[in-house]
């Protein structure tokens, strides 16, 4: 299943079934499949949630998508992760993006602090979307602020630079 969480972006949720959804979602527009699900994290198999990466990869690219690959651990997130997400999502240009793990709350999380970096959606409305799918995002809070306060900031110097 597949949920939409913005513009361009969208989630898929558990369950998945592997080629078939790849297909699927490069039959619905979906350009870009980020996978946010470590290897280890995996056991090998058919499915989307037993599939290694270059198992991933080689669907995702037979059915015409691109493909990124950043393994998250929830609790161990780096910034070089926030901002490898971000730059996917703006090399996606107009693009759909679908972004999996193994429930969706990986690929939300990543999808929140990303926008919250570009300062594209307050942390509330990730949050709230988060509940509303039943995830909680609380934890993840006070870094989609800060993420937030410092996009605003250096939005401000460099117009402050400009004059």
């Amino acid at each position: 299943m597949v949920k939409r969480v913005g513009d361009r972006f969208f989630v898929a949720v558990a369950p998945q079934r592997g080629k078939y959804d790849i297909e699927e979602a490069a039959k619905g527009g979906i350009n870009l499949l980020i996978n946010f699900r470590p290897d280890d994290d995996s056991t090998g198999g058919n499915d989307l949630l037993t599939m290694l990466s270059a198992e991933i990869e080689a669907q995702a690219r037979a059915a015409g998508m691109d493909y990124v690959h950043i393994p998250v651990v929830p609790t161990q997130i780096s910034d070089d992760q926030i901002t490898a997400t971000a730059e996917a999502i703006k090399q996606a240009g107009n693009g759909y993006i679908l972004g999996s793990c193994r429930t969706g709350m990986r690929a939300l999380i990543m999808y929140g602090l990303a926008q919250s970096k570009i300062g594209a959606v307050k942390p509330e409305d990730i949050i709230a979307m988060g509940k509303a799918m039943g995830f909680d995002l609380m934890e993840h809070r006070e870094r989609m602020i800060q993420l937030t306060k410092a996009h605003t900031e250096a939005e401000k110097a460099k117009a402050a630079a400009k004059g």
